[in-house]
């Protein structure tokens, strides 16, 4: 791998798949997301709901947002959300920190565990609206949430000194997730979402600078894919970011198979047609693998024909 991406001067995998903040790109839409989440904390607004098709940005997003309030918050990251009401408060408090074992009655009568839970989670909130501290639950693929856990949520809101709430929680999914807060069952839910914002794919032009972006934060130059290419890809991604991804690596892999010292559109077809299955690249590693074997094989038998040589010679 260290070979295939410094032979086009990348110092590092432009195009992996992994949320990574380093690679952060900010289109409009991102940009305006991000001001809404950073409102939604600074009001100490109740409930913020992010929804996007999958691989828009929106978990890269969350971890420039984590890091920006990394020193100003606590939060909370739940990114298994098929959980029951009584699941998702134990897993909270295990990210929390927070040790329900002291929780008792004035009489010293242990109460249940569900009550010892948010009494505990209670004084967690309180000492850190003390210290003017923000707490914050965000949960991905939060349309997985049973309605019940969702409504568990909204009793959790209801947390709140006479000034303001103690919890804001950002609830982050697929667009169905805005059609699940949308139900009948979840009215009064919906009622507390303050701020609402999405991501969607990125236009042509953002498609070109978002390649571009990405190879010279890499190390190479952005001429590395020409402007066929950067077309191509756009239109087989549908402007989606991590198919962008997908789509790009591919293409440079091609181009590396093929001995091109630039990415051009047919290695985006390329790339591709892999991408449905052909299997061209695979192919081509196939054989790339077998001429290797071949030329390895030949060495050997030269070496060995030159030795054994040599012996009748003497």
């Amino acid at each position: 791998m260290n070979q295939y991406l410094g032979s086009f001067g990348l110092k590092d995998d432009p195009f992996r798949i992994t949320p990574d903040p380093e690679y952060y790109y900010p289109t409009q839409e991102h940009i305006a997301a991000l001001n809404s989440l950073n409102y939604a904390m600074e009001q100490r607004e109740g409930f913020c709901l992010l929804t996007g098709e999958p691989g828009t940005g929106k978990t890269t997003l969350l971890k420039v947002f984590m890091e920006n309030w990394k020193e100003r918050a606590e939060i909370a990251l739940i990114m298994t959300p098929r959980l029951t009401p009584d699941e998702f408060i134990e897993s909270l408090l295990d990210d929390f920190n927070i040790d329900t074992s002291q929780e008792v009655l004035s009489d010293q009568i242990i109460l249940n565990d569900r009550n010892r839970m948010l009494k505990a989670f209670r004084k967690f909130l309180l000492g850190h609206s003390a210290e003017g501290r923000r707490v914050a639950i965000i949960v991905d693929e939060a349309q997985n949430l049973p309605v019940e856990t969702l409504e568990e949520l909204r009793l959790l809101s209801n947390l709140e000194t006479d000034k303001e709430k103690l919890i804001q929680i950002i609830l982050v999914g697929q667009p169905e997730l805005h059609h699940k807060i949308g139900s009948e069952q979840l009215k009064q839910l919906s009622q507390r979402v303050t701020v609402r914002c999405s991501l969607s794919g990125l236009s042509k032009d953002e498609t070109a600078d978002y390649v571009n972006a990405r190879l010279t934060r890499a190390g190479a130059s952005a001429a590395l894919l020409d402007k066929k290419a950067r077309s191509a890809i756009h239109r087989f991604s549908g402007g989606i970011p991590r198919m962008i991804n997908i789509i790009a690596s591919r293409a440079i892999m091609a181009a590396y198979l093929k001995g091109s010292p630039v990415v051009g559109k047919e290695h985006v077809m390329i790339a591709e047609m892999d991408g449905k299955g052909a299997g061209v690249l695979r192919r081509s590693y196939s054989w790339l693998g077998r001429g290797l074997q071949y030329a390895a094989l030949f060495i050997v038998i030269l070496l060995a024909s030159i030795i054994v040589a040599g012996m009748f010679r003497y």
